[in-house]
């Protein structure tokens, strides 16, 4: 196998031009992990960033962010936003829309507008919406069945920043959904932090189930040893690297710290773009 630096694919990216957090709350959780913001953050400015991306041989970045809300700190940017983005970048994003799934006939209607626009996914954060749910509330099957009849990939945030409680961020509730829906994939955002291992042996179980774990394993938060250990074993085709930039250090140091675990090149390399890929269809 080649020693090449692997081209990754970042799974959870919100370029300059999209947000989930306002920038004030961004900078509190930057502060909150004791991590330097990436300088194009700061400067705000889209070619630092792709010279960024470029020094961390990043080749793509998968856009998504939280559905629309009014929770506190949240900012997210629009469906119709993150289109543009793409189409201005085509080589450098692949695209997810997200959907309010309080109105759940208007949730399945957009649905149908996010994959006609190409978009690859849907974002889902049932917790944070106009009407609170749980992720497995049958109220909300419809919108998993349109997501699976168009072949989109859905993606719920799931730690302990969502809410408004705890248990909102239980990955028992993606395991019934995938449960019901065998042939929808579903990545859990956040990695279900801090319910690691709940969220571990969803995945185990669940072929369809997905998980970025994002800056809880980069930053060594309790627990992160865990989805390292994943990864080394029975997990290798169901994790996902993702920077959460802007919500991380510089991308050149999240290089080193995956290479600190000492994977074997393989799963390195799963871990970084083979996983994503084949989950994308690239």
């Amino acid at each position: 196998m080649s020693n090449e630096p692997v081209a990754a694919i970042d799974f959870r990216f919100r370029p300059v031009g999209a947000r989930s957090w306002t920038r004030e709350t961004t900078y509190v959780y930057l502060q909150r992990m004791n991590v330097t913001p990436c300088p194009s953050f700061e400067a705000e400015s889209i070619e630092l960033m792709f010279a960024e991306m470029a020094e961390a041989n990043i080749e793509i970045g998968v856009i998504g962010v939280p559905g629309p809300t009014a929770d506190r700190g949240l900012s997210p940017t629009s469906t119709e936003d993150i289109v543009d983005l793409v189409a201005a970048h085509p080589d450098r994003f692949i695209g997810f829309g997200s959907v309010e799934p309080s109105d759940i006939e208007n949730a399945v209607s957009r649905i149908a507008e996010i994959a006609k626009a190409g978009l690859r996914g849907v974002t889902i954060d049932p917790s944070t919406a106009s009407i609170s749910r749980r992720f497995d509330d049958r109220a909300l099957y419809p919108i998993f069945e349109a997501a699976q009849t168009h072949g989109l990939i859905v993606t719920t945030t799931m730690s302990c920043l969502l809410g408004p409680y705890m248990d909102d961020c239980r990955p028992e509730y993606v395991d019934r959904v995938a449960t019901d829906f065998p042939r929808l994939s579903i990545v859990i955002q956040h990695g279900g932090w801090p319910y690691v291992l709940e969220a571990l042996g969803a995945a185990y179980k669940q072929p369809n189930i997905f998980i970025v774990p994002g800056q809880y394993v980069h930053y060594g938060f309790p627990g992160s040893e865990h989805y390292i250990t994943a990864l080394r074993h029975l997990l290798q085709d169901q994790l996902l690297f993702g920077s959460v930039y802007p919500n991380c250090g510089p991308l050149v140091e999240l290089r080193h710290i995956v290479s600190s675990w000492a994977l074997p090149a393989a799963v390195e390399r799963k871990y970084l773009r083979d996983n994503a890929s084949r989950l994308l269809g690239l």
